[in-house]
Formats: structure tokens, sequence, C-alpha cells
């Protein structure tokens, strides 16, 4: 937590040595990096506990150099723009007295993280996913019964919990979440979708763009005074290019191979062979609970036949790519974002591990906004979700923190 002018000094200074180096790298074509953020869990009906790993990462007002290169002696670049920092009264009003817990809540799984502090050791408890169709509250209660469970000393520390969760509405009120988890020791609750909590992750205080695809899919591009979101609207009506949507273009490849609609794919036996009958596999998923997470597991079965030379897999990754280039680059211009502004772009989730998709993505925004940089993220959606209490609350990220007390 910063507390003193010397110390929010420092903590400018570091976001700009970062926002250096990131233009050095690219300048010097470098190697480009995806996320580096876990793989899609495997939903867990139980809270799994562990002790936080040592790992670099950001803040939005702490930064870790991870030891980076500084740049060349001299050499100076541009530096992007950024948002406004909250003013100091802002931030004093707004600094929690005790522990911050950052929650990262996804269609499959939950994670919980403390950091160290004058509270104990930190750790990260990994709990049950949201359903975006259900109430947010009575889901938060029973992820934080599950960590209270695993560190009953979060009762009685008036913590302040920051969430970033998938389903949340832009206008969410965070009042019946608050009232939710008061019995587990929370006096302060911050509530926002998690796209915000993946940019904060991803790009700190960068103007730009990110997209995260994991289970679901979500752009968000925050300019200079406007903040557009594209898509994220549910594997119904959307997610374009997401785990559940290669998911679901596999499963119809596979279908069209075996009733001569398509071309024979390996993906027939990868995927297919899950299924005793295939041509009972839609009753078979129809009546899974946990329907969308299966079918958006098959996405590395996907992204694997496609590296090893399948065709279908293949088509079926580019055309995942182009959806998700394509959120990208609308966003961009949605917020009025241009070459001359050096956009920072971030791709985060497990869809980003694949080197065809990211490879893909990166030529096609490319091409439409030359201008825009595709940056290493900076962290992780936990990260973002720590970094809520520090966004100040009239930037254009701010108006959509909604705070309970």
């Amino acid at each position: 937590m910063i507390t003193t002018h010397e110390e929010l000094g420092k903590c400018h200074h570091e976001i700009s040595l970062v926002a250096m180096i990131i233009k050095t790298l690219h300048n010097s074509d470098k190697e480009l990096h995806t996320a580096t953020d876990q793989d899609m869990p495997e939903d867990q009906p139980f809270a799994v506990s562990e002790p936080i790993p040592v790992r670099k990462g950001i803040s939005l007002c702490s930064i870790e150099l991870g030891g980076r290169p500084s740049p060349p002696m001299g050499m100076v670049p541009a530096l992007p723009h950024t948002l406004e920092p909250m003013s100091d009264a802002a931030r004093s009003d707004s600094a929690p007295t005790g522990p911050v817990l950052a929650v990262d809540a996804g269609q499959s799984s939950t994670r919980v993280r403390c950091k160290p502090g004058p509270w104990g050791p930190g750790w990260m408890v990994t709990s049950s996913g949201v359903r975006t169709a259900l109430p947010l509250a009575p889901q938060f209660a029973t992820v934080m019964a599950d960590v209270v469970t695993a560190h009953p000393e979060v009762i009685g520390s008036d913590c302040t919990v920051a969430i970033g969760s998938s389903g949340a509405r832009d206008d969410e009120d965070p009042a019946p979440v608050l009232e939710a988890l008061k019995p587990y020791g929370v006096a302060r609750v911050l509530l926002a979708h998690d796209s915000i909590t993946s940019y904060l992750g991803a790009l700190g205080d960068q103007l730009g763009v990110v997209t995260a695809a994991g289970t679901g899919v979500i752009t968000l591009a925050v300019g200079h005074h406007d903040v557009a979101r594209v898509d994220g609207w549910g594997y119904v009506i959307g997610d374009a290019g997401s785990a559940f949507w290669l998911g679901r273009h596999a499963l119809d490849a596979v279908m069209r191979a075996h009733d001569g609609r398509g071309e024979q794919t390996v993906l027939s036996e990868t995927i297919g062979g899950d299924f005793d009958d295939i041509e009972a596999a839609y009753l078979e998923l129809h009546a899974d609970p946990l329907m969308v997470s299966h079918i958006a597991a098959y996405s590395t079965k996907v992204t694997a036949a496609a590296e090893g030379g399948d065709h279908v897999a293949r088509d079926i990754c580019v055309r995942a790519a182009h959806e998700l280039a394509h959120s990208s680059i609308t966003g961009l211009r949605q917020t009025h974002l241009t070459d001359e502004d050096s956009p920072a772009v971030g791709l985060l989730g497990g869809v980003m591990r694949s080197r065809l998709i990211h490879a893909a993505i990166v030529e096609k925004i490319s091409v439409a906004m030359p201008g825009a940089r595709i940056v290493e993220p900076l962290g992780e959606g936990l990260d973002g979700a720590a970094a809520l209490t520090a966004v100040s609350p009239d930037s254009p990220l701010g108006q959509r923190i909604h705070v309970a007390r």
C-alpha cells in the first residue's frame, strides 16, 4: 500500500520504467510473449488452499520489475498515454485498513488471494466458479465459506474483498454482496466485471485494449475519456473465439464428418471418442450441468490438432483468431484510440496459449493499426482485482467499479 508522497513518486517512476522497457523490447523486434496466467482450471467442487507462490507481477500502483533489463543508457523511448492517477485525498479515503482479498471469479473456478502482511503469510484458495445466470451474492458467500474454512483468521479481520467477476453488470449493486459476506469478517466490497480486472492486471494504467479468452471471452478498451466493452455476451449469443466457441465448433465439425456434410478430421477421434454413441452426444451434453466448461475443455484438443496439421482444426483456430482480433480492433476504434496514441494490446487467457491463434491475432491487429503495441501482460486477473482499491473513482475505469462498505 502506498502511504507517502515519496512512495507514490517511486511507484510512478517504476510505472514509467516498465513502460520504457516494453517499448524498447517492441522496437527491438523481440519475440512477443503470450499471457502466462494459469490454464483454465478443471471444475473443483471443493476449496483448495495453497501458500501464495513467489511470482513477479503488478498491481496498479505496486510494480515489481522482475529482473527485466534496463533500457540502453541515454535511450528514452516515448511513453504510452496513461490513465489519470488517483489523487492523494482519494487514495487516503479508499485505503483499506485490513487485508485485501483479491477475487478472480470465472465460470470454471474462483480464486481468492491474500498477499502477505501484518495479518500473516500469503495464501490462495480455489473454489467453485460462478453461474452467471444466478445471483452473485449467495455464490460469493459460498466462496467465502470455503475461504474461512481454510483460513479462519479472516473472520474478524475487517478485510476488503475486491472482486472481478464474470457475469457482473456495469450497474451491479455491491450492497447484497457485502451483506452476504459480513458474517465472514468482510468490511468492504469492491465489485467489477472481470473485464475491468483483466485490463488492470494486464496493462495497469496504460491506454489500450485487453482481450481475455478463457471459457468465455471479453474485450475491454480504455481511451482518454471512453471505455468500450466488446462481446462477452455469453456462450449462447456471444463469446466469439472463446474456449467454448472452439469446443462448440469442434463438436460441429465432428458431427459433420460423421453424417457426411463435412471433411474427415482427427477431432472425430480425440473428441468424438469421448462419447459411447456419437449420435447421442447431444443428449448427453444437454443433460450435463457443467456443459459449458466441459465443452470449453475441448479447446485444447482443437489447438493441439491444429498444431499437428489437421486442416479442419486449423480452420477453426484461424476463425477464432480473426474473431478475437476483430474484437480488439473494434475496441480501439470505439474508444477513439489511433496509431498516434500507440495503444497497448494485451492478449490473455488459455486460448492465447495457442501459438497459431496468437500469431494470427497479432498479424491482423498489426495490419489494421500499425501503431498498436502488442505487449506482454504485466500480470493477470488477480493482480487487477487487488488493484481495484487504487483506481481513481473519477477515471473512466473507476466509474465502473462499485463499492459498498
